[in-house]
């Protein structure tokens, strides 16, 4: 092997090894909405984005010699070596009044709403050591809401006006899951109405997941529906969850509208 072609393998052998050097610096801290590194080019990573529909995360650099260029947000699958499915790829932008504070800032497709997933960011610190930043983006809360609602007094005709059951009982189970531990779910909208969905309250918070049960008789005044629409939020979403039904047919009770609605 001549002198040329010996260096260019030793240049190729320290290229590919430098590449294989680029330190990972992972997300210990769950799903929450801050994050906070113990060492590498970033401090910390806070989602600051509302909606499930579009993610901003906040990154601030723990030198001002640092930076970071571009992103990629995949479904997480837990481990490095698998990255799971790409959803989306963004670039890092640099506050113009603060160096040190970057946004990454992407839209998520609506099939990875409510799928966990994690924003690595590619990072380099002073000596220009390149590392993978992981940041865990929790998705929208997963709702699961099963209601049955049956007669349970008498039917009161009315001669010019619609009519009604006088009385029924809610019986209803709530499966929750969070993906962290700071989210919070409420009835947002009963119509006077509260069945205690969240164990006899009608809020829960903060919780990562739980179940819940309620069973109520419920005197109905004059109501020619029962209207609930119950919300999940946790640091990337909203969930929302509507049931109407029908108070009106003298042969039962009976559903109108259910949806689950993620924001």
């Amino acid at each position: 092997m001549n002198k040329t072609n010996a260096l260019l393998l030793a240049s190729t052998f320290f290229s590919g090894a430098s590449f294989a050097l680029a330190q990972n610096v992972e997300d210990t801290d769950g799903y929450e909405r801050l994050t906070q590194y113990a060492s590498g080019p970033v401090a910390s990573a806070t989602i600051i984005s509302e909606y499930a529909h579009h993610l901003t995360v906040e990154l601030l650099l723990a030198q001002d010699t640092s930076y970071c260029d571009v992103a990629n947000v995949y479904s997480n699958t837990g481990g490095w070596n698998n990255n799971g499915e790409h959803v989306a790829n963004t670039r890092v932008t640099i506050d113009t009044n603060n160096p040190s504070k970057l946004t990454a800032s992407v839209a998520i497709p609506e099939q990875f709403l409510s799928t966990n997933k994690k924003l690595r960011v590619s990072c380099y610190d002073a000596q220009g050591t390149d590392y993978k930043v992981q940041v865990n983006i929790p998705g929208a809360p997963d709702v699961d809401w099963q209601i049955d609602v049956t007669p349970k007094g008498e039917f009161v005709h009315q001669p010019y006006s619609f009519g009604y059951h006088s009385e029924y009982h809610v019986s209803s189970r709530l499966t929750v899951n969070n993906h962290n531990n700071q989210a919070y779910c409420s009835v947002v909208a009963n119509r006077g109405v509260e069945l205690g969905l969240f164990s006899g309250k009608e809020s829960k918070g903060p919780f990562h997941s739980d179940v819940f049960t309620a069973n109520k008789d419920v005197v109905n005044v004059r109501q020619p529906v029962l209207y609930q629409i119950l919300e999940c939020e946790n640091a990337a979403g909203k969930t929302l969850a509507v049931k109407v039904f029908s108070l009106t047919d003298p042969n039962g009770i009976y559903l109108l509208e259910d949806q689950l609605i993620v924001k």
